[in-house]
């Protein structure tokens, strides 16, 4: 359509040239997320983690009741999220189970598809948009995800919204989402180290405090609904998730000791002082958006709680660097995400398959970003 414009002599205004970029960009990713939604919707899971963490516990708030006291609802798993989703995602209480799952697998895909939006960078090409598309709806861990109704493509859209928005100065509405991220708070141990430093960086040691003021703050609104209702929730809660059973997570730690022992602990110890380090020296050299991006897909080496469905922490960095790099970089990160999609597709299909099989897969994609982002071919860096 572009092409007959210029052929035409017929020449848009950059604000008209962007608005026609942002409405095809919105045509493609809802033939995405209709795509999924009629591929998966007959065949989506019931009582999954969604009814254990999320829907269980705010139908009981929405009777008064403990939401995390979830016995009465005979769950899987007790309700281990942090009140701020429950506080936040309150109405979904008033849904039936059935209506409530359908819709949570709606909202994912729709935020998977603001990910993609925001993440598609400089090179607004269909083309892009396509790879980007298929790279983020066809990711492993995504569509585990979306069956198990989890809150981490929640939390990635809420740390990738809130970078923006403190770089356009909007600074509560980041702190409201990055307080609503910190649901899974083992995603985001370095991201909010890192949006920590940026505002030391740009105000000093005040302008960091006023940032955890805010985000306290948030977290303190987000679970009113929770005092309202039920004013003594803490104690359930601490009961319950401390009450988790412990399995194998497929992160390094469970790698490495399960590989060399107590001496396993010692060498993660040494990983997570070095991830730390690393995040630090990145917050030195790139600017806001991909150092964060390199802190949520680093925070998944330290967690010592993880599932593979956690492993979409990784696509904004994935999405923002192929959306950056040269037609051969991109060509390598396309080969090198198709042999790790074969590999966890093949794992998945193991009789005796297990989560924890998947401990390498953050480590993949960490070590191919930073190939593209330290080597050339040629010499053009992702990031400036």
């Amino acid at each position: 359509m572009l092409r007959e414009l210029r052929n035409r002599d017929i020449k848009l205004s950059p604000k008209a040239l962007d608005i026609f970029h942002h409405v095809m960009a919105g045509m493609i990713l809802l033939f995405f997320v209709i795509a999924i939604a009629a591929t998966y919707w007959d065949i989506l899971p019931p009582r999954k983690d969604l009814y254990n963490e999320l829907w269980g516990p705010t139908y009981l708030l929405m009777q008064g009741k403990s939401p995390y006291n979830t016995s009465s609802l005979n769950p899987i798993l007790p309700a281990a999220w942090l009140p701020m989703s429950i506080g936040f995602f309150a109405p979904l209480g008033w849904l039936s189970e059935e209506v409530a799952l359908r819709f949570w697998f709606l909202f994912s895909l729709v935020e998977m598809a603001l990910v993609v939006f925001l993440i598609r960078r400089g090179d607004k090409s269909i083309i892009n948009l396509f790879l980007l598309s298929i790279f983020a709806f066809s990711f492993p861990s995504t569509i585990y995800h979306l069956l198990l109704g989890q809150f981490s493509i929640t939390t990635t859209l809420c740390v990738v919204t809130a970078v923006y928005l403190i770089l356009k100065e909007s600074h509560w509405l980041a702190a409201f989402l990055l307080a609503l991220g910190l649901s899974k708070l083992h995603l985001m141990t370095l991201p909010m180290l890192g949006l920590s430093i940026l505002y030391y960086q740009r105000s000093g040691i005040k302008s960091m405090f006023v940032f955890w003021e805010r985000v306290f703050v948030a977290c303190l609104v987000l679970c009113t609904p929770l005092f309202i209702a039920y004013p003594n929730w803490i104690p359930d809660a601490i009961q319950s998730m401390t009450s988790n059973a412990p399995w194998a997570f497929p992160n390094l730690q469970k790698f490495l000791i399960y590989t060399f022992g107590s001496v396993g602990m010692i060498i993660w110890g040494v990983a997570v002082a070095l991830s730390i380090m690393l995040s630090l020296f990145l917050w030195k050299r790139l600017d806001p958006i991909p150092a964060t991006f390199w802190n949520v897909g680093l925070a998944l080496l330290i967690s010592p709680y993880i599932g593979s469905w956690d492993f979409v922490t990784l696509l904004p960095l994935w999405l923002y660097t192929f959306s950056a790099v040269n037609r051969w970089q991109k060509v390598f990160m396309l080969i090198s995400y198709i042999i790790a999609w074969l590999l966890m597709a093949n794992i998945q299909g193991l009789e005796e398959s297990h989560n924890h099989f998947f401990w390498w897969v953050p480590l993949w994609f960490l070590a191919s970003t930073a190939i593209v982002t330290i080597f050339s071919f040629p010499k053009t860096r992702a990031y400036p």
